[in-house]
């Protein structure tokens, strides 16, 4: 069976930026490594001015040239639309599973296809206090409800994301969890007493600067406490806030900003940390907290969105309110304060994660999808433009 993988893929697949490209690289691996499946990942990249195409282990990348017309408008009607129809429609895919925002204008092409649902931005532009959220965010509200009413077959990564769109689609929803990469599970744990790791873009959504002030609360109680925050900055002006509280609570010798890490850094701060931090406002199902588990860390989350379902409350971490400084802190010191209770969640998160976000598990329901997809669904031709 041929599969065409539309979504993110990084041209260093040991650095993908962000979830979705995390995801991508695990599963099309696993995918591949299945035996029976052809897999190919499309890419739309703006930068880009022709198509090349690279194998990266038994996976082939096709990177188009992608459009510089609004996303918003793209996505429905625009040029990278239309390229990137044509391109998979030649690929002669026997489905294609969709990762990317585009999937939302993808929903009545001819090749069999599955849309996985990995946020909503009419929700990501307001947590990200971004620019004419007022109006950006109604507006991408009208799109993926219109996309989402045009699919046949979509793949939920959390009951977060079957709340919010089965009153939107009659899709056939198919609940499967996001992949993490097989070598999370064998890291080798060597943790540190009171090292904290926060993983994710230095942004509002991601409450970078919740995450300071909170352990600005315990660092002088425990000297062995350090706050390690691995992630680049989406906006400079935010950054500058979260350097400037650093500087303000006198924590700069307990606080280390990394910037982005690659998978070799990451497995190795995993390897370290006694504790997972990620107060989000805004999040479905983050791949860094499943990778923290999967490493046999205990995680405080926010109780929000996606993450409640990922976490047992009280016995693979703690749920916070990201708006809390104190509660924050209050389940930072239960941790930092206990060595045995950080194993024991630890223990435990690993053994949900094995169950749940294992590559090869995760493949094999996949797998599935695309049979039951090519065996009972019928499909709209699309009318392309000349």
């Amino acid at each position: 069976m041929k599969i065409a993988v539309f979504s993110r893929y990084p041209s260093d697949s040991e650095r993908p930026k962000g979830g979705v490209e995390a995801v991508t690289v695990v599963l099309v691996k696993a995918l591949a490594e299945l035996g029976d499946l052809d897999v190919h990942v499309v890419t739309l990249e703006r930068h880009r001015t022709d198509v090349a195409v690279a194998r990266y282990g038994d996976v082939t990348v096709h990177r188009l040239p992608g459009s510089r017309w609004p996303q918003m408008l793209d996505v429905m009607m625009g040029p990278g639309r239309r390229r990137l129809i044509r391109y998979v429609t030649g690929l002669k895919a026997d489905v294609l599973h969709c990762h990317e925002t585009y999937g939302l204008g993808l929903g009545n092409i001819s090749i069999p296809h599955v849309f996985t649902v990995h946020g909503f931005d009419h929700a990501n532009v307001v947590a990200d206090s971004a620019r004419f959220a007022w109006i950006r965010s109604p507006l991408w509200r009208l799109v993926e409800r219109r996309g989402l009413a045009a699919q046949k077959h979509i793949i939920s990564i959390t009951p977060y994301v079957r709340a919010m769109i089965e009153s939107q689609t009659r899709a056939t929803i198919h609940d499967i969890d996001n992949p993490v990469d097989e070598r999370f599970f064998q890291i080798e744990r060597r943790p540190e007493p009171g090292r904290i790791l926060c993983v994710g873009w230095i942004r509002e959504r991601k409450n970078t600067l919740g995450a300071v002030q909170a352990f600005a609360r315990i660092a002088g109680h425990h000297s062995q406490a350090k706050l390690i925050i691995a992630g680049e900055a989406k906006e400079a002006e935010y950054l500058s806030r979260v350097q400037q509280s650093i500087r303000e609570h006198g924590i700069s010798d307990k606080v280390e900003l990394l910037g982005h890490a690659n998978r070799a850094q990451m497995e190795e701060e995993l390897a370290k940390a006694s504790i997972f931090l990620l107060p989000s406002r805004q999040e479905n199902s983050p791949m860094a907290i499943a990778e923290a588990m999967a490493a046999g860390i205990p995680v405080i989350a926010s109780n929000r969105c996606g993450m409640p379902y990922m976490i047992d409350e009280g016995r693979t971490g703690f749920l916070i309110d990201p708006e809390s400084t104190e509660q924050t802190a209050d389940r930072l010191v239960r941790l930092v304060s206990s060595q045995p209770l950080c194993r024991q969640m630890g223990e435990a998160g690993r053994q949900l994660a094995l169950e749940r976000f294992h590559p090869r598990a995760v493949a094999e329901k996949t797998r599935e999808v695309y049979r039951q997809i090519c065996t009972t669904s019928p499909e709209v031709l699309v009318n392309l433009p000349a």
